[in-house]
C-alpha cells in the first residue's frame, strides 16, 4: 500500500515537473533526508516564519489564524478551516497563491493529494 501511494505521489510530481518545464529535464530521488546547500544570499532563504508571515500579510493580515501550523521539515502548512471559511477564502486560492512565489515550485491541498491518479 505504502509503495502504491508512493508511485501515485511521484507521478503527480513528474506531471507538475512537466507542466513546467516540459520532458526535457533530470530527476534525482534519494533515500536520505539530506539538506539543501546554504543559499548564495540570505534574501534567497524562506523561513518557515516568513512563509506564515507570506501568507497571513496576503489572506488574514487582521486575525493572522489562518495558518495554525507549518512543518518546514516536509513543507506541510496546516489551515484552519473554520478561518479560511469565515475569510471566503479556498485552498486552491492558497496554492495558486503559494505556487506564485519564486520560491515554490508546487503546492497541493490535501484533497489534491488524495484523489486518485487519472490515468492518460
Amino acid at each position: 500500500m505504502t509503495l502504491a501511494e508512493l508511485d501515485t505521489h511521484l507521478a503527480r510530481i513528474l506531471t507538475a515537473i512537466e507542466a513546467k518545464v516540459g520532458k526535457d529535464y533530470l530527476l534525482a530521488i534519494t533515500g536520505d533526508h539530506g539538506m539543501p546547500s546554504e543559499p548564495a544570499q540570505p534574501a534567497d532563504r524562506h523561513l518557515a516564519n516568513t512563509v506564515v508571515d507570506l501568507l497571513h500579510d496576503r489572506f488574514d493580515r487582521d486575525k493572522r489564524a489562518l495558518v495554525t501550523y507549518y512543518e518546514p521539515e516536509n513543507a506541510q502548512i496546516f489551515i484552519d478551516m473554520d478561518r479560511l471559511a469565515v475569510l471566503k477564502v479556498s485552498l486552491k486560492e492558497i496554492a495558486t497563491y503559494l505556487e506564485a512565489q519564486p520560491f515554490v515550485f508546487a503546492a497541493f491541498s490535501q484533497d489534491e493529494v488524495k484523489q486518485p491518479l487519472v490515468p492518460k
